[in-house]
Parts: C-alpha cells; structure tokens; sequence
C-alpha cells in the first residue's frame, strides 16, 4: 500500500512541506515510492542520465565522487525526508548514490518536475531553497577544510548529526551511525586513524563516547564550543 506524503511522518521536513493540501493532492500523483535497497546498493552512479531526485523515505545514503587518483571522494551523507540528486541536473549525474544500510527512497522524475514547477509555484521555490541549501553546504566543507583544525571538523560533524537527529525526533545524544569511521573521515579530509584519535580524545574530554557505531554526546553546548575554537571543558 503506497503512503502518502500527507500521512507521511517526514512530511514537515521533506519537500511537501511548502504545498498547501490542494497543491500536496496533485504532488503525490508524481511521486514514486522505489523498492527498497539493501546496503551498499546504488541508487544511481556517476555518469548516468538524470532521472530525477530523491527524498529518502528510510535509512540513509552517501553520494561520492571519484577523484583524478581514482579514489572516491565522500560529498556527503543524506537522512530520511532530505533531498538529493541535484547533482544530476546537467543532464547526468556527476555523483553516486549508496545506500548505507536497508533503505528506501521517494522518487521525483524529472518529468514530473518540469510539468510540477510550472503548476505549483511554491514547488518551485522550495527546489530552489533547497539548491541554494546544498550550495551553501559545499561551500562551508570547503571552508572546513582550508580553515578549521581536524578536532573543529569532528565536532562539527557530530553537532550537524545531532540537530538533524533531534529534527527527525530521534536522540540528539546518542547517535547510531550508519556510516562507516572511514567514510567520516574520507568526508572531513582526515585519515580513519585520525578520527579514531579524535574520538578517544572526546571521550578523555568529557564531550563524547564511542561505542562500535554509536556516539553518544556529553556535552553538546562544549562540543558546540568547539566547533568554533574555544576549546572544551
């Protein structure tokens, strides 16, 4: 049975949320609910001819992109109700999508987009909010990387994860990552050994614990502190 966005617990969070119930009628008869993927499954790679975006309606993904050494470069890491994809739109996606664990995703075909935006203005101010959201994004990991020390790109890793956590009414202290201790340092430009330096340095601080995949935060407001440099406890 097909769920739909207006029953959907991540309808505040997704892209319905700036269509009024007329408008969402006409949304939902757009929108394909894809099978679910299993983990390390691609949901689209490199090159292939955009199709259209994604909402993810479960689980998690990564998108990544392969460097000029051949290496695959982490872009970023998607939770339910966020949208991906926007990579595609020249025609042909420059990223791959991964499932990171058992998960499932709403589909908005291209098609769909072009006659949706000429009906539903507000649909397309909302796509345009949040292209600006994922510009905005890429240019504060490039500040990350040119400005911030490896502990401030670690803290505000875990800061991000935690407000995106709390918004989907899950923990904000205790984290249950879906991605792996490699893939977080591929993403922060760190090495794995580092991050685990880090880690174990969070928890002689205080701020942090680490158990397998599952952090669990001490001390946000500290943790928050740090992000911009003005130490821990």
């Amino acid at each position: 049975m097909k769920l739909t966005c207006r029953d959907c617990s991540l309808a505040e969070l997704c892209l319905p949320r700036a269509l009024s119930p007329d408008d969402m009628e006409q949304f939902e008869t757009m929108v394909d609910q894809r099978p679910a993927m299993a983990r390390g499954n691609f949901l689209y790679q490199t090159g292939d001819v955009f199709g259209g975006l994604y909402a993810v309606k479960s689980g998690s993904f990564k998108t990544t992109i392969s460097a000029s050494d051949g290496e695959d470069q982490v872009t970023g890491f998607y939770l339910p109700g966020e949208l991906f994809g926007f990579d595609g739109f020249d025609d042909h996606y420059s990223c791959s999508a991964v499932a990171l664990e058992h998960s499932s995703v709403c589909e908005l075909p291209l098609s769909s987009i072009d006659q949706l935006v000429v009906k539903l203005p507000n649909l397309r101010r909302e796509l345009d909010r949040l292209m600006a959201r994922e510009i905005t994004t890429d240019q504060s990991m490039l500040l990350q990387l040119s400005r911030r020390t490896a502990e401030q790109r670690l803290a505000a890793f875990l800061v991000s994860l935690s407000l995106r956590f709390r918004q989907r009414g899950f923990s904000g202290t205790e984290l249950r990552l879906s991605m792996s201790r490699y893939d977080i340092a591929n993403y922060l430009g760190l090495t794995a050994e580092t991050v685990s330096r880090l880690f174990k340095r969070l928890k002689e601080h205080h701020l942090a614990l680490v158990n397998g995949r599952t952090v669990i935060i001490q001390d946000f407001e500290a943790l928050h502190r740090q992000v911009h440099g003005s130490g821990g406890r």
